[in-house]
C-alpha cells in the first residue's frame, strides 16, 4: 500500500515511533509497519560507541602540544537523549538528523575543556609524561559531569593515545634528550674509568697493606728470633754465673779446707812441739848417764861403736895410740853404705 513502510531495527538500536508528537512505539530491536506520511522514526544507538578526538592545547610555559585519544560511551536513557538531539531517520533507516555528530562534538568538547583545566598547571615536560595521570583525573570528572547525566550518557572508558609536541619542539627535545644521553654516556664512561682507577688504587693499597703486613710479620719474626737469642744468651749467662758461683763456692770450700788443714797442721805441730817440749822437759830431769843407757838400748851395735868413736874423737888429745882393725872399719863402712 502506498505510504506504508516496514522498519526493522537491531538489538543495539532503540527505536521510537512518533505520531502527532507522541510516542506510539518504542524499544530496542523492534520491527513493525508504519504509515510514513503521518509518523516519524527516531533511532538512538544503544550500543557502546567510540568517539576519537585530536586537538591542540597549550601548556603553562606556552608550548603547543597535540593530544590524541578516544572516549567510549553508551546511551542509558534513549528517550531523554532523543528529546535533546535529532536522531531522525528516513523510511529506509538512514539518519536525516545530526544527533550523532553533535553528540560526538559535545563529548570531545567536554573532554577538551576538562583536559585544559589540568594542562594549564603543567609545563611541557610534565604534560608529555602525564598521560596516565590525566586519564585517571579526566575519567573521574566525566563520571560526575552534569551534561552527560542530563543527556543520559554513561562513559565506559577514556584513553589518551598520544601527547606530542610540535615538530620543532620535538626536534629540540630530541636534541636535548640526545645531549643528555650523550652526557650520561660520558658520565658513565667517566664513572667507569673512575671506578677502574679506584679499583686499581684499592688493589695497590691492598698490595701495600699486604707488603706492610708481611714486613710486620717478618719484623715480629726477627724480634722473636732476637728475643729467643737474648733468652739463650741470658740462659748461657745464667749457666756461666752458676758455674762461676759453683767454682767460687768450691774455691771458698778449698780455701776453708786449706785454712782448716793449715790450722790442723799448725795445731799438730804445736801439739808435737808441746809433746816434745814436755818429753824434753821430762828428760831434762833425768841423769845424763841414765839417758845414755836408755839411748844405747835403742841403738844397734854399729851405732854404739860409732858413738864410742865419736866420744873418742872428742877426747883425742888425751889418747896416745888407738888401733882399729881393718875388719872393724870395713864392717862399719859396709853398714854405713847399707843404711844409706
Amino acid at each position: 500500500m502506498l505510504g506504508i513502510s516496514y522498519v526493522k531495527t537491531l538489538p543495539t538500536e532503540y527505536v521510537l515511533l512518533y505520531k502527532k508528537g507522541r510516542i506510539k512505539k518504542q524499544g530496542a530491536g523492534l520491527s513493525f509497519f508504519h504509515y510514513a506520511p503521518s509518523s516519524s522514526l527516531v533511532i538512538v544507538p544503544a550500543d557502546s560507541r567510540d568517539a576519537p578526538f585530536i586537538f591542540k592545547e597549550t601548556t603553562v610555559d606556552f608550548q603547543e602540544i597535540d593530544i590524541q585519544g578516544q572516549i567510549t560511551f553508551r546511551v542509558l536513557e534513549p528517550v531523554r537523549l532523543a528529546s535533546l538531539l535529532d536522531f531522525a531517520v528516513d523510511a529506509n533507516g538512514r539518519y536525516t538528523g545530526d544527533g550523532l555528530e553533535k553528540l560526538t562534538v559535545r563529548l570531545t568538547n567536554l573532554v577538551q575543556v576538562t583536559l585544559r583545566e589540568y594542562l594549564q598547571s603543567m609545563n611541557l615536560r610534565q604534560a608529555l609524561t602525564s598521560a596516565g595521570r590525566l586519564v585517571e583525573q579526566v575519567r573521574e570528572r566525566l563520571k560526575e559531569a552534569e551534561p552527560l547525566t542530563a543527556m543520559g550518557i554513561e562513559i565506559i572508558d577514556f584513553s589518551i593515545l598520544k601527547i606530542g609536541p610540535t615538530p620543532e619542539i620535538a626536534r629540540a627535545l630530541e636534541a636535548s634528550a640526545r645531549e643528555n644521553l650523550l652526557k650520561e654516556a660520558d658520565e658513565a664512561t667517566y664513572e667507569r674509568r673512575n671506578f677502574a682507577v679506584e679499583q686499581e688504587r684499592r688493589i695497590q693499597e691492598n698490595e701495600l697493606e699486604t707488603q706492610i703486613a708481611v714486613e710486620e710479620k717478618n719484623r715480629q719474626i726477627r724480634e722473636e728470633q732476637m728475643n729467643a737469642e737474648i733468652a739463650v744468651q741470658q740462659k748461657k749467662g745464667e749457666i756461666q754465673d752458676l758455674k762461676l758461683n759453683k767454682q767460687i763456692e768450691l774455691e771458698e770450700r778449698r780455701k776453708n779446707l786449706v785454712e782448716y788443714q793449715s790450722a790442723n797442721t799448725i795445731a799438730q805441730a804445736r801439739a808435737r812441739a808441746e809433746a816434745l817440749r814436755l818429753e824434753l822437759q821430762a828428760l831434762g830431769t833425768l841423769n845424763p848417764d841414765l839417758l845414755e843407757v836408755l839411748a844405747a838400748n835403742q841403738m844397734d851395735s854399729r851405732r854404739v861403736i860409732s858413738r864410742a868413736l865419736k866420744d873418742l874423737a872428742k877426747n883425742a888429745e888425751k889418747i896416745g895410740n888407738l888401733n882399729i882393725s881393718p875388719d872393724l872399719l870395713n864392717a862399719l863402712l859396709a853398714a854405713n853404705d847399707g843404711d844409706e
